[in-house]
C-alpha cells in the first residue's frame, strides 16, 4: 500500500512540472505573426504635395487652350464688307477680335476675268462652258456693282503671272477673258481678325471662296 502511495505522488510532481514548463513557453498570437511581415511605419518619409504644385499638376493634365492667330484679310469694296461683316459674326469671335482699317491703295490684286454678262443664267451657262474646256476654277461675281456677273478665272499678285496664266487658257479656246487690276471703286477696307479657335482658319478659308479677289494671310500678333 506504502508503495503504491508513493507511485502516485511521484506522477503527480511530474505532471505540476509538465504543466508549469508548459505554461512558460511564449503564447502564440495570429495578429502579432501577422504585423510582424509589414513595413514598420515611418511618418519621417511622408511628404504632402504643396498645394501650388497640385493645382499645377491638375492643370498639365487638362487639354491646351487652343492657340491664338492673327490674320489680315481684303480688300473689300464696301458691299463686300457689309456681307463678309455678316459672315464673320457667326463665328462668335467677339467685337475685339475684329478691327478694320484702309488699305494704302484700291488696287488690291491683278485678276484673269470674263467680264459682266447680262445675266446670272447667262454667267452660270458660260462657266459650264469653261468647264467643258478644263477650266474647273471660276467665281461669278455677285457684287452689286459694274462687275456684277463678271466670271473671275484667277486673282495675282502681279500683272505679269495674270498675263501668263491669261495665255494658258487662251490656248484652250477662251477668247473672251481678260487680265488687269482689280480696281475697288466703292471702298478698300482690310479686316485683321485676332482669335483663338481650333477651326478658325479652316473657317475663314471657306469663307474666302466667295471673295475671289482678297487675299487671306497670317500676320503678327504684336
Amino acid at each position: 500500500m506504502m508503495a503504491f502511495m508513493r507511485w502516485i505522488f511521484a506522477l503527480l510532481v511530474i505532471s505540476n512540472v509538465a504543466f508549469f514548463a508548459v505554461m512558460q513557453l511564449p503564447q502564440h498570437n495570429p495578429d502579432s505573426d501577422s504585423m510582424a511581415n509589414h513595413t514598420p511605419y515611418r511618418a519621417e518619409q511622408i511628404h504632402l504635395l504643396p498645394e501650388a504644385d497640385l493645382t499645377q499638376a491638375q492643370q498639365s493634365e487638362q487639354p491646351a487652350p487652343p492657340p491664338r492667330i492673327c490674320l489680315e484679310w481684303g480688300i473689300f469694296s464696301k458691299t463686300e464688307l457689309a456681307h463678309v461683316q455678316d459672315m464673320l459674326k457667326t463665328l462668335q469671335l467677339g467685337e475685339d477680335a475684329i478691327t478694320l482699317s484702309n488699305a494704302p491703295e484700291k488696287t488690291s490684286k491683278y485678276w484673269v476675268y470674263i467680264p459682266p454678262l447680262k445675266s446670272k443664267t447667262e454667267s452660270q451657262k458660260k462657266q459650264e462652258e469653261l468647264k467643258g474646256l478644263g477650266i474647273e476654277d471660276s467665281l461669278i461675281m455677285q457684287d452689286n456693282n459694274k462687275w456684277r456677273y463678271a466670271i473671275s478665272l484667277g486673282v495675282f499678285s502681279t500683272q505679269a503671272a495674270a498675263d501668263k496664266y491669261l495665255s494658258q487658257i487662251r490656248a484652250k479656246n477662251v477668247k473672251s477673258a481678260h487680265s488687269g487690276p482689280r480696281i475697288l471703286d466703292d471702298g478698300h477696307t482690310v479686316i485683321t481678325i485676332k482669335a483663338s479657335g481650333r477651326n478658325l482658319e479652316t473657317d475663314l478659308i471657306k469663307m474666302k471662296l466667295d471673295f475671289p479677289g482678297t487675299e487671306l494671310k497670317a500676320v503678327s500678333c504684336s
